[in-house]
């Protein structure tokens, strides 16, 4: 990854990183930044590109946070698991919208991450993207860090008993 670094004693590994971005069903927590400056979450299905380093999302182009990312591509990201142990990875990068041959393409990896096979989700989502009525988005990651608080746990048994997981 690019500028990449786990947090200090409890970080993954880059090689850990990327996996848990390949293999996690969370969504994407997506921060673009409103006209005046005001920061806006937004959750989104994702997909990561692990070979290319590029995570994809779609959206609805009208919404704001493409509007956000047209106007000002940088974006920051979040992706962890709510369940014990508490791992993550998060960082900040420029997004910016794909082809629409592309989309189509990244939209279906999306998709098959998130909707079972034959669904007809699925197929209503492709056909938007492919009539332009979803558009798909690439972020470049500038930076990335990650934590795995499992591994602060193993260190310190004192932790271990006080969390409620």
């Amino acid at each position: 990854m690019k500028n990449y670094e786990g947090e200090k004693g409890n970080g993954m590994t880059e090689r850990q990183a990327r996996s848990f971005l390949t293999h996690s069903k969370s969504t994407l927590i997506l921060g673009t930044i409103d006209p005046d400056g005001t920061p806006v979450i937004h959750p989104v299905w994702f997909y990561f590109d692990s070979p290319r380093t590029k995570l994809y999302f779609y959206t609805e182009p009208a919404l704001r946070k493409a509007r956000n990312i047209r106007e000002r591509s940088r974006v920051y990201f979040d992706v962890d698991q709510d369940e014990w142990p508490y791992r993550g990875v998060k960082g900040r990068g420029r997004a910016k919208m794909v082809t629409r041959k592309e989309a189509l393409s990244v939209g279906a990896k999306i998709l098959s991450k998130y909707v079972r096979k034959g669904q007809p989700l699925a197929k209503y989502a492709l056909k938007k993207i492919r009539s332009g009525g979803y558009v798909v988005f690439e972020i470049t990651p500038a930076y990335f860090t990650s934590w795995d608080y499992g591994k602060l746990v193993r260190r310190s048994p004192a932790l271990r008993d006080a969390l409620n997981p």
